[in-house]
């Protein structure tokens, strides 16, 4: 019935509580009892750590000058190293969980369980914990330590052993690579001796050499193109103008002589009259000028052959000589031409030559040198491996050292193995204190349930509310004079019994309290 209300609640619970006592009392009972069972027989776990620092620097890294590569997660490791069966058995016939009378079955069961119950982790990358769990608080600090001895005892002679093996493999490779070193200088120095002059840069050389002198000569054949073209347009200049250059010399040679002595005339009329005396001579001059010009016209087109013959200064010339400076600059311009040409084509024949030389030792010095490269690559490569074995042979004997002086360890003991005197996770008290307080409210929380269950009504408030029917008033319960009270529901009865299971609890105390303190453990 789920209407009911708060104010009718409180005095439902305690009418139905006295109504069903004896069954309340039953759930407390059986409640106070089952916890007080599983609180005495409850096993309690007493673990036992130690921690262990992963050391691999303090001395190793500043003597050989590099930093510690070592994997600082060696939860995996550790584990692998410390449930090796060597060492779980020792620790099952040195703890005693075995004997000489153990099977091989039971042996392998104490093994898994002595797995089960060890633990291995990292802690700020830096400590190594390892932990172990048992009811007795001795054994597990037996146990615990005894892992850390044996890991530690088996890290030191396996790192011994492994750095031994090492350095013997190293020294064979050390030997192993000498040979090998010696052999590919041998072989490199015959070859340079062989090819001298060749280095590792030669081909790259005489490819730029080649490129070098093809651009040399593609601009020396630019050139020369350049100056036999000026040398053809000179010698084309001077054949069509050899019968007319000396022409027109001596007009420009008579243009020159009147100009002359117009300007005396010129400079005579400023202060005298044309009749002037000197103005007569020098017109006259002027027209013999003329004169003669016109009979030497006339004179060149009546020679044969297309030839001028003129006369200068009492001598006889024809058209050919080169009077004329003009002339004599177009011979010395083609004379110059000509040499640059030629010492241009001779600088090609050259280059050429040198192209044809060069591309043969190309070919020669780009097989030369592939294998000048191979057999410095074999001796660079064998004297690198040389040099890291003979630092890592340096390095081998500095850890093997070291290890004889029990220096440069991986692990040591950060904090050893504690003895444990208080049980991990619940305990007897916890059990009891939660026995009691589940005892004290799983009756009330199933009355409670049970009321909001119970389909009966027992309220006035579900006739009205839930029946809408009218109500006129309530008859409250009366017991019946004969009516007798049952056992259990008696309040001597109930009070007796609840202190019944307190005494039994505090018997039960005391027992569990000796126990453990023959046993050195606590609640």
């Amino acid at each position: 019935m789920s209407n009911i209300t708060l104010d009718e609640m409180l005095p439902l619970l305690s009418r139905e509580a006295n109504a069903r006592s004896g069954t309340l009392l039953s759930i407390f009972i059986a409640i106070s009892l089952v916890f007080l069972l599983t609180g005495f027989m409850w096993q309690k776990k007493y673990t036992s750590f130690v921690q262990l620092y992963v050391d691999d620097s303090n001395i190793v890294a500043p003597i050989i000058g590099t930093n510690s590569t070592v994997n600082r997660d060696k939860a995996n490791v550790a584990k692998e190293e410390l449930f090796a069966l060597d060492i779980l058995d020792t620790v099952l016939d040195t703890v005693g969980f075995t004997n000489a009378n153990t099977t091989p079955a039971e042996r392998e069961e104490y093994r898994e369980d002595l797995t089960d119950a060890t633990n291995v982790f990292n802690r700020n990358n830096q400590l190594l914990e390892i932990d172990y769990w048992h009811d007795d608080p001795k054994i597990a600090f037996q146990t615990t330590s005894l892992f850390a001895e044996l890991f530690l005892q088996k890290t030191m002679n396996s790192s011994t052993e492994e750095t031994t093996e090492a350095f013997e493999f190293i020294t064979s490779q050390v030997a192993t690579y000498r040979d090998k070193l010696e052999d590919a200088e041998g072989r490199l120095e015959s070859f340079r001796s062989q090819h001298p002059g060749m280095s590792a840069t030669t081909e790259g050389n005489v490819n730029a050499r080649i490129v070098e002198l093809q651009r040399d000569l593609e601009q020396t054949s630019l050139i020369f193109a350049q100056a036999d073209q000026r040398r053809r347009t000179l010698q084309a200049e001077l054949s069509s103008e050899s019968s007319t250059i000396a022409r027109d010399y001596q007009i420009g040679q008579t243009r020159e002589q009147i100009g002359r002595l117009q300007s005396e005339i010129d400079v005579l009329s400023l202060s005298y009259t044309d009749d002037y005396p000197d103005i007569v001579r020098l017109r006259q001059q002027i027209e013999d000028v003329k004169a003669q010009a016109q009979r030497r016209s006339e004179q060149t087109n009546s020679q044969s052959g297309g030839q001028s013959v003129f006369n200068v200064g009492g001598n006889s010339f024809t058209g050919s000589s080169n009077l004329s400076p003009v002339y004599q600059q177009l011979r010395s311009d083609l004379a110059r031409t000509s040499a640059e040409a030629d010492a241009q084509q001779s600088r090609m024949r050259q280059l050429n030559v040198l192209l044809t030389k060069e591309k043969e030792r190309s070919t020669q010095s780009s097989q030369v040198e592939r294998e000048l490269s191979q057999l410095t690559r074999d001796y660079e490569i064998n004297k690198k491996f040389y040099e890291d074995l003979l630092s890592q042979q340096e390095n081998a004997r500095l850890t093997m050292t070291l290890g004889a002086e029990k220096q440069g360890v991986l692990y040591r003991i950060a904090q050893p193995a504690n003895f444990p005197a208080r049980p991990n996770g619940l305990r007897f008290l916890h059990i009891v204190v939660a026995g009691i307080a589940m005892a004290s409210v799983l009756p009330f929380l199933y009355l409670f349930v049970f009321l909001k269950m119970d389909p009966r009504i027992r309220t006035a408030s579900a006739v009205t509310d839930l029946l809408q029917l009218p109500l006129l008033t309530t008859v409250p319960h009366m017991p019946s004079p004969n009516e007798k009270t049952p056992f259990f529901s008696r309040p001597a009865v109930i009070i007796s019994t609840v202190i019944f299971v307190c005494l039994l609890y505090v018997l039960v105390f005391v027992i569990k309290y000796t126990m453990e303190a023959s046993s050195g453990g606590a609640l």
